[in-house]
């Protein structure tokens, strides 16, 4: 009974069960995902943990053979055909496009300069997002009618918004065009390539376009972001873009050949497709062949890329430094959260007897820590910030630009100092100076030390406050019987291009207040005021301690997922009609959007200048409001009615955006 009273610490826990409780979470009571498979590799080997169901009808589990869309992966197998490629010397990475396509099909060039094949692998060719003729059928299927002569049409007739090589604007029409040309340049297919000089090689035997019999028994059904079922995606010609299918025990094949943990000839190509080809400065990203290379404040790098479907999400990663890699497979079209679970299990520590243990506690104290933190703004939030954005400045351009300004000013001084006039006033100048007492001479050079100093102390409080505005961070900390959660929550106000994840990792107690968080092992330390209550949090983020003051004792639910409903005709008919939103970051060139009643079915379907982007279903949660899937977007609606109760607008809401009005048109 003594014993008992006390807190006590266990062994550690293994990697592979709290990957295993994080998934079921996440599958089971979130509902985010229907099924997931994680895989790891390092030096010690290779590890896949799933949970969930493939829900094809048979109610057989996920694991490591089961099979994927893995989408926009497919660019790093791209990446590395076109490296092989010119290992060959079949092709030179500054080769034009038209190089390889028929002298019919006009390339688009601006200013005389003309798209090039490193272009199109960097996404600095100034090609739009994706085929802007294709006019889809469907939204949930939008390659089934994209053609090569619907390809050659539109390279023929389209105008660059900007020269070539000179902006990154992410293109899956490039990397379709440059896996297209690969394959023309090779005589075959672009799947036949992918077998001929990737899989075979590595062995991996389940990665592949076109789906066998066998293969697609073992494909995971798809769902949107709402949990429903979507189709499987059906390919023309265009997959170098997303087109193929794979499994974690084969993209782990991959990921251990490209980080040479297995012996095979194609580590040292791969290993060309990592180096740095374009500084996309913006996104806070380098470009290799194919995969992204990302820098973090504290001097971490990894090179990555996700993937997407419209009922598929994936991403795979690694870490050259510790030689480790992961990939992340879900069944459900999750875009905001598969990329930072990957990057939050290739930080984490692997080996059980480096992570940290567990004590037990009290659980009836779980709930003064419950409740909600906001980031505070001070010193180590500032410089935090400031590295990242030091880190992410090239450091050639740096220096180039304080050469250039160093150089300019020497120039002006030396000018002005053969010209007489001048030369006569400064001599003036430096007497004076000199006449200047002793006492002058310190107030002033007190006054330079005291600016300088502030300018030290607020640089980093500015940037602090400005992170806090941008992204409106607060940690919600939840307890659930004798468990306690926590999630990290936020979404820019200001910019429209950055909201934090939806990820809820669960605490376990250390010591004392002491806790971390048991997928990462990230700690996080409550501290209390005089009277015993929780006042903030403090946790480690990149190498800075960053702290949480209390603003409530009470977290809010976290939001539910939609229930699709039947709803009478005559509501459905009500909101039915056609609605124009201006342009924004989901469409630029804005957007009509068509909503009609089919039988006892709603159908969407949006348009723009540049075409039709295909029918989808859309689903009532009541009598205003409704949700569907646009491609991989989950989009919601909130129609407004007027005082005589006739539908007037509509507010959409996608969850990475703020709220749009669309007017509805009255013809």
């Amino acid at each position: 009974m003594l014993l008992s009273a006390f807190s006590f610490r266990a062994s550690a826990e293994d990697f592979t069960n709290a990957i295993r409780a994080f998934l079921q979470r996440r599958v089971e009571v979130e509902k985010k995902n229907v099924a997931l498979v994680v895989g790891l590799v390092d030096e010690h080997g290779s590890r896949v943990v799933s949970y969930g169901k493939m829900d094809n009808g048979t109610g057989q589990e996920v694991n490591g053979d089961t099979l994927f869309e893995m989408g926009s992966i497919t660019k790093s197998f791209t990446g590395l055909l076109l490296q092989d490629m010119i290992e060959r010397g079949e092709m030179k990475l500054d080769d034009p496009v038209s190089k390889y396509l028929p002298k019919s099909v006009k390339m688009p060039a601006r200013h005389g300069k003309q798209i090039t094949l490193l272009q199109l692998a960097t996404h600095t060719s100034g090609l739009p997002l994706v085929l802007n003729n294709r006019d889809c059928k469907r939204a949930d299927n939008p390659y089934a009618d994209c053609t090569v002569e619907k390809l050659n049409a539109f390279l023929s007739s389209y105008q660059l918004p900007n020269d070539p090589g000179t902006k990154f604007d992410y293109s899956e029409l490039g990397m379709e065009l440059l896996g297209h040309v690969i394959a023309l340049k090779a005589g075959t297919n672009y799947e036949s390539l992918v077998v001929d000089r990737i899989c075979r090689p590595l062995h991996m035997d389940s990665t592949r376009v076109t789906l066998t019999p066998e293969l697609k028994s073992r494909l995971a059904t798809g769902h949107d972001e709402f949990g429903y079922v979507m189709p499987s995606l059906e390919f023309q010609t265009l997959v170098g873009g997303s087109g193929l299918h794979s499994t974690a025990n084969d993209l782990l094949k991959y990921l251990s050949a490209t980080l040479g943990l297995t012996p095979s000839s194609l580590t040292p190509i791969m290993e060309k497709t990592h180096a740095v080809r374009f500084q996309a400065v913006t996104k806070g990203m380098r470009i290799g062949l194919g995969w992204f290379i990302a820098y973090y404040p504290q001097g971490t790098e990894f090179i990555m890329h996700g993937g997407g479907t419209p009922g598929h999400t994936t991403f795979i990663a690694f870490d050259k430094t510790r030689r480790r890699g992961a990939v992340i497979l879900s069944s459900s079209s999750d875009h905001e959260n598969i990329g930072y679970i990957g990057q939050c299990l290739l930080e984490s520590e692997w080996e059980s007897d480096r992570r940290p243990k567990a004590a037990k506690i009290n659980s009836q104290d779980y709930g003064s820590y419950a409740g909600e933190y906001r980031l505070s703004p001070d010193m180590a939030l500032g410089m935090l910030a400031l590295r990242g954005v030091l880190r992410n400045v090239p450091k050639l351009a740096a220096a180039g630009i304080a050469a250039g300004v160093s150089v300019g000013v020497g120039m002006l001084v030396f000018l002005l100092s053969r010209v007489p006039f001048v030369r006569e006033r400064w001599n003036r100048h430096l007497l004076r100076k000199r006449a200047r007492s002793v006492r002058k001479r310190w107030i002033i050079r007190g006054c330079k030390i005291l600016a300088g100093g502030l300018g030290v102390v607020l640089t980093p409080l500015v940037a602090a406050h400005v992170v806090c505005a941008l992204t409106h961070p607060v940690v919600d900390i939840r307890q659930e019987g004798e468990r306690l959660f926590v999630q990290v929550t936020g979404l820019s106000h200001v910019t429209n291009k950055f909201a934090l994840p939806h990820i809820t990792g669960e605490l376990l107690p250390e010591s004392g207040p002491r806790f971390f968080e048991r997928l990462s092992g990230v700690p996080m330390t409550f501290y209390r005021d005089d009277r015993g209550r929780v006042i903030r949090l403090a946790a480690p983020l990149f190498g800075a301690e960053l702290s949480c003051v209390k603003i409530s004792d009470q977290a809010p639910e976290p939001p539910k997922p939609p229930v699709a409903i039947k709803l009478d005709a005559k509501l459905c008919d009500a909101c039915a009609g056609q609605y124009e939103f201006a342009p924004d970051d989901l469409f630029p060139d804005g957007v009509n959007l068509t909503i009609s009643r089919q039988g006892d079915r709603m159908v969407g379907q949006a348009s723009d200048k540049h075409g039709n982007w295909g029918a989808f279903d859309v689903y009532a949660e009541s009598e205003t409001k409704f949700f569907f899937t646009l491609t991989i977007v989950g989009v919601r609606l909130n129609f407004i009615k007027n005082d005589s109760g006739e539908v007037t607008s509509v507010i959409r809401h996608v969850s990475w955006l703020p709220d749009c009005t669309g007017k509805k048109l009255k013809n």
